[in-house]
């Protein structure tokens, strides 16, 4: 799978949309509202009845109604979600890849190795996603790659990127490695990042379709926050289609919870 679509939904109930969400319950309520319509046949003059199996399925609709809105509108927001990583951009700190030699990167993997994550989205409610951490986020439609190269309409992927930069920060990408300046700092830190692979250098220069902080620096506006992927020279990030916004970003990966060997608290 490409870079396009870095973390895939494995409960797609838990992951809809609050207009997704919204249209879902109002179809069940005009459903419901229809088979009270439903009138039995009765003798002439005597007094309409609601049509008794339109009732018990009026009132199993109302029950299914109330389930969702109390799943969906009160215990899904303080529920960590679950993902599955497909891709290898964020290697080696999450793991995605086949067996096989990666054609891009050369590198050749023994096994097969997809690690499931489990997602804190109640911490973004609280509070703002803090750099260095994980996020996952919907990407905007510039971000889908693979759609793009095929000719298709481009989507709204969600991805997983590491957090880089802030609002206020100042991210500057050359001489192989990560600037940053950050809010309140006169001059720029050459970031020292122990999750990349050691064995692996950045790009140097970045390839040509790298066109944010790369040529020069990228001071982060209200709102922004700059993603890479931590295997910096496979992954489809911020320097190739540009900030993401705050109301994009959906949580913090928080924990592998599969395979069972790599089960551990990301950082």
């Amino acid at each position: 799978m490409s870079t396009a679509s870095e973390a895939e939904v494995t409960d797609l109930l838990s992951n809809m949309s609050v207009p997704v969400v919204v249209v879902i319950m109002l179809v069940m309520t005009l459903l419901r509202l229809f088979l009270l319509s439903r009138k039995a046949r009765t003798p002439l003059g005597a007094p309409q009845q609601v049509n008794s199996t339109a009732r018990s399925l009026a009132d199993v609709m109302g029950i299914l109604l109330v389930l969702f809105v109390l799943l969906f509108l009160f215990f899904r927001p303080f529920c960590p979600h679950l993902f599955y990583i497909p891709s290898e951009s964020m290697e080696p700190t999450l793991l995605g890849h086949e067996s096989g030699q990666n054609i891009v990167t050369g590198v050749n993997h023994t096994d097969s190795v997809h690690d499931h994550i489990i997602v804190n989205e109640l911490i973004y409610r609280f509070g703002d996603p803090q750099r260095g951490d994980i996020v996952v986020f919907k990407a905007p439609k510039e971000a889908d790659g693979e759609s793009k190269m095929n000719g298709l309409p481009q989507k709204e992927n969600i991805q997983i990127k590491r957090c880089m930069g802030i609002p206020g920060d100042t991210l500057w990408i050359h001489d192989g490695a990560v600037y940053r300046k950050e809010v309140g700092q006169a001059d720029f830190t050459r970031l020292v990042e122990p999750y990349l692979d050691p064995n692996i250098p950045l790009d140097n220069p970045q390839r040509a379709d790298a066109m944010f902080g790369v040529h020069e620096p990228l001071t982060l506006k209200p709102g922004e926050y700059f993603v890479m992927g931590d295997n910096r020279n496979d992954s489809n990030d911020s320097r190739f289609w540009g900030t993401v916004d705050r109301n994009r970003m959906i949580g913090k990966a928080w924990r592998i919870y599969l395979p069972v060997y790599r089960a551990r608290t990301l950082h």
